[in-house]
C-alpha cells in the first residue's frame, strides 16, 4: 500500500464541498427502538406522481410498448 506523505495532503485540492449540501429531510428517529421494531417501522407514503405525458416517438414508442397487444379482463 502506499502512503502520503503529509506535506503533500496538505496541498490536496478537489472533492466535494458538503458544507453546502442542502440538509436531507428523509431521516427518521429510530433511538429507542428494537432492531424487530425498526424493521416493521411503516413508511410514509409516496407523493403522487406526476400525470403522464406521452408524445409521439416518445422511448416508450420506440421500445415497442405501443405496439403490446394486451389480452382484456373479463369482467
Amino acid at each position: 500500500m502506499k502512503t502520503i506523505n503529509p506535506e503533500e495532503l496538505v496541498t490536496a485540492t478537489g472533492g466535494m464541498k458538503w458544507e453546502d449540501f442542502r440538509p436531507s429531510t428523509n431521516v427518521e428517529d429510530r433511538r429507542g427502538l428494537t432492531p424487530w421494531q425498526s424493521m416493521h417501522v411503516k413508511s410514509p407514503p409516496a407523493p403522487p406522481l406526476p400525470p403522464l405525458v406521452r408524445t409521439p416517438n416518445d422511448l416508450s414508442h420506440q421500445a415497442g410498448l405501443d405496439d403490446i397487444q394486451l389480452p382484456r379482463h373479463r369482467r
